[in-house]
């Protein structure tokens, strides 16, 4: 029976990231799949990159990647702008950097994936074409419920830093919120799940939250970290807005 761990959006925070770890490896899951997002906003990066490389069975390319080492979009808000920049001048190689710098900028430029298939279920960070769109309705769930490539039945994604699910079934299509409790079966109806962040919830719940899956079954796991710990990181780091620590105490 197939069981794995779905984790996304882990943005620098290696105190989250560090409870969620500990979390799975108590359940004896060993496969972690990872949606995107490793850095941006927290104090962190360079850690959170080792881990992803060591122990992750594949990582998706999130748009924070992507701005990190390419290009940064125009319409990044002034917060999350500064935050990359910062996070790129830690991470980008010198000409006397070491070579494990090299490593986690190449594995960041290069290794990321757009998006990932494995039987009928399908990975992505944003939505199965774009890792800048979000799926955050009932209508944009509908138009990637159209799009989906037969067999497909269950999508992943993260992105939006809110844990929840959209259900088609014959009368529709119906949003649930994230539940510790017992949620609709896999391969019994068409689910896109987003599993929610690990390192900068938005729902209303700053702790960690990652999905797990055991054979047809799906729960959420919302996980206790040191969040104190994790504001105070960003605070010492010079050049990395406050703002991106602050808003971790309240989920949002």
């Amino acid at each position: 029976m197939q069981r794995f761990a779905v984790i996304s959006d882990i943005h620098s925070n290696l105190d989250a990231l560090l409870a969620v770890l500990d979390d799975i490896e108590q359940q004896g899951i060993e496969k972690i799949y990872c949606l995107g997002d490793l850095v941006g906003y927290g104090g962190c990066p360079r850690e959170v990159v080792d881990f992803a490389m060591r122990d992750f069975e594949f990582v998706l390319r999130g748009n924070h990647d992507d701005a990190v080492t390419f290009r940064l979009p125009k319409k990044f808000n002034v917060t999350a702008a500064k935050a990359i920049l910062w996070t790129r001048e830690r991470l980008k190689p010198k000409e006397y950097s070491r070579e494990s710098t090299f490593n986690r900028w190449e594995f960041l430029r290069s290794k990321l994936l757009k998006r990932v298939v494995i039987a009928d279920m399908l990975f992505a960070h944003g939505t199965p074409d774009s890792y800048l769109r979000y799926i955050d309705s009932e209508r944009s769930a509908s138009q990637v419920f159209s799009a989906l490539q037969p067999g497909i039945t269950t999508v992943f994604v993260g992105h939006s830093h809110i844990a929840g699910a959209f259900v088609e079934d014959s009368a529709g299509i119906d949003y649930l919120k994230w539940s510790s409790k017992e949620l609709p079966k896999l391969r019994k109806r068409r689910l896109i799940i987003n599993v929610g962040s690990v390192g900068q919830p938005r729902d209303g719940d700053y702790r960690a939250c990652y999905v797990v899956v055991e054979g047809n079954s799906f729960c959420y796991r919302r996980v206790e970290y040191d969040v104190e710990l994790a504001i105070k990181t960003v605070y010492s780091r010079p050049g990395l807005p406050r703002e991106c620590g602050s808003r971790l105490r309240y989920g949002r």
